[in-house]
């Protein structure tokens, strides 16, 4: 299987679109509030996107904590107008042998090649491209009621006839045909594909194809989201170049997240009770939007009497840190590294979190000299802690050159909290 823990020491640096947790301003969230989908605000991350998606193709990594909004920001910039959007969601395990590669891929590009079949025909009489792609190279047809063996050839033979069936990506402006954009979400289960040598080459064939068609031959864009820290050090590891450019993004400012839970939320959930409340409210689930509207439906599940204690999202990580005290009783079947911090080494880290609170994050080397860089890495692959890379962050915590660890979500910062004042009374 590849190893993450590998990479995990590779600084990297690029641009950054974040959302805000404390100081930043901008934020916007798919959330159910009524009968249809709502999409809350983040102009200034649409417009950042839409701008890098306009320009020169690119692989574009968008990294940030889970349920931050990653994928409906980028489901909203590509669903405009402007781009044939392509999706591949990898949390269904569309990554994990190749017969699932080839069909994902496939389905994908088949209606986008059969939607403009005629100017692809225009295309490959002026020389623009140098193959024609029909339902027959794209879709392996059944043979006596069973469908063919797919191996990592005909995966890597797909992508070959993708690639000389496309133009450059200056093409489509001249035909005024939106331009194919590549999504794929929770790229961080690329992985799969790890477990053999066969899936480790297709894997690096996979990811040099990416590169080819964005920076080297200007095919079109692709966009890798995913909330794995250590991703995309990772990737850049893997291609050896930094084809890569690294995004972030992250929760709502204050402002924005007071705004969303008195219009949005209470409305939905008709609790005028806490209307002005929200103060209280954000110190238990901070500024991110699915654990704000969590909050206020178990408060009206609950009658109006949640606890912050018994708040399902707050008990969650309450247990995950109590369990972390003892590393070594630690079983998770995704994780190929056993733990490699002690108890006393997480009790410094809540440590530090908390201390830090009102500034959103601690400094990596900071925690590195405090407990090592190996169990630094650790917590992380192990999710109590997040990292983030890249060095800019434009609305989301106050900029830093420095790369920087923050609590996986305001609850968790509540939770380390609790379990610091048991260490304490324990002393007594």
């Amino acid at each position: 299987m590849l190893v993450f823990g590998l990479t995990k020491r590779l600084h990297t640096s690029g641009s950054c679109i974040s959302n805000t947790l404390r100081t930043g301003r901008v934020a916007r969230y798919i959330t159910q509030v009524t009968r249809e989908k709502f999409f809350f605000n983040r102009k200034r991350e649409l417009a950042k996107f839409k701008n890098a998606f306009s320009s020169d193709p690119e692989l574009h990594v968008v990294l940030g904590p889970p349920s931050t909004g990653k994928t409906a920001l980028i489901h909203e910039v590509t669903s405009k107008d402007d781009f044939n959007p392509l999706f591949i969601n990898c949390r269904e395990g569309q990554f994990d042998t190749p017969r699932r590669i080839y069909d994902s891929i496939s389905s994908q590009f088949e209606p986008f090649f059969k939607k403009y079949t005629n100017h692809f025909k225009k295309l490959l009489e002026r020389g623009e491209v140098s193959y024609m792609i029909n339902d027959i190279h794209l879709k392996v047809k059944p043979f006596g009621g069973n469908p063919f063996r797919i191996t990592s050839n005909d995966v890597t033979k797909l992508l070959d006839n993708i690639s000389n069936a496309l133009p450059n990506w200056t093409c489509w402006s001249g035909y005024d045909i939106p331009p194919p954009i590549l999504v794929i979400d929770e790229a961080n289960m690329f992985n799969q594909l790890g477990s053999s040598e066969k899936g480790k080459l297709l894997l690096k064939s996979i990811l040099n194809w990416m590169v080819v068609n964005t920076k080297e031959k200007g095919r079109f864009h692709i966009v890798l989201t995913f909330s794995d820290s250590f991703f995309f050090n990772w990737i850049v590891n893997l291609l050896y170049i930094p084809h890569a450019t690294p995004y972030v993004v992250g929760d709502l400012s204050k402002e924005e997240a007071e705004i969303y839970f008195e219009k949005h939320v209470l409305p939905q959930y008709e609790c005028k009770e806490l209307e002005g409340k929200f103060d209280h409210v954000r110190k238990i689930t901070g500024t991110r939007m699915l654990i704000i509207d969590r909050h206020v439906k178990e408060y009206k599940n609950f009658d109006g009497k949640l606890e912050d204690s018994k708040f399902s999202i707050y008990r969650s990580e309450y247990n995950k840190l109590n369990r972390g005290l003892y590393p070594k009783k630690l079983r998770y079947p995704d994780k190929p590294n056993p733990p490699l911090w002690e108890g006393y080494y997480l009790i410094k880290t809540m440590e530090a979190i908390v201390k830090a609170e009102n500034q959103g994050y601690i400094l990596e080397d900071d925690l590195i000299k405090e407990i090592g860089s190996e169990q630094v890495d650790s917590l992380v692959d192990y999710n109590f802690l997040h990292r983030r890379p890249t060095k800019q962050y434009a609305n989301d915590i106050d900029p830093t050159k420095e790369i920087i660890l923050t609590a996986m979500n305001q609850p968790s910062v509540r939770a380390m909290e609790s379990h610091l004042s048991k260490v304490t009374q324990s002393k007594k």
